[in-house]
């Protein structure tokens, strides 16, 4: 029995696996945007409010940031350097998701589908 042949679990049963879809259309459009805090150009912050542990959100719960409010920023300036106090100085993610989705035209039905995790793929 040789270990290092053994293939990892997760290539030996796909199903423990779980698929994530990729919106890059919308993700685009998202970007597009400019960042949600200084309308500078913005990158991608997918929101983990009420998600599992090593689980990333759907690309439907992201908010666009610029570089330095995204990651480089000093504590509470960027949202990995600090989410409660980037909270409060520039809202919830979850408010921030909401203005991104009205800034997108996203009907309410839409909305509350995302909001209860319900995607459609």
């Amino acid at each position: 029995w040789n270990r290092q042949k053994r293939d990892h679990p997760m290539k030996l049963n796909p199903k423990w696996k779980k698929t994530r879809v990729v919106d890059s259309g919308y993700l685009d459009a998202v970007a597009a945007l400019g960042c949600c805090v200084c309308g500078q150009e913005a990158a991608i912050h997918h929101i983990r409010t009420g998600e599992g542990a090593g689980q990333r959100a759907s690309d439907y719960r992201s908010i666009p940031l610029c570089h330095y409010h995204h990651q480089t920023g000093k504590h509470g300036a960027a949202i990995h350097a600090g989410k409660e106090r980037w909270e409060q100085s520039h809202g919830t993610e979850i408010d921030k998701l909401e203005e991104t989705w009205n800034k997108l035209g996203i009907d309410e039905e839409q909305k509350e589908k995302w909001r209860q995790r319900k995607y459609d793929w």
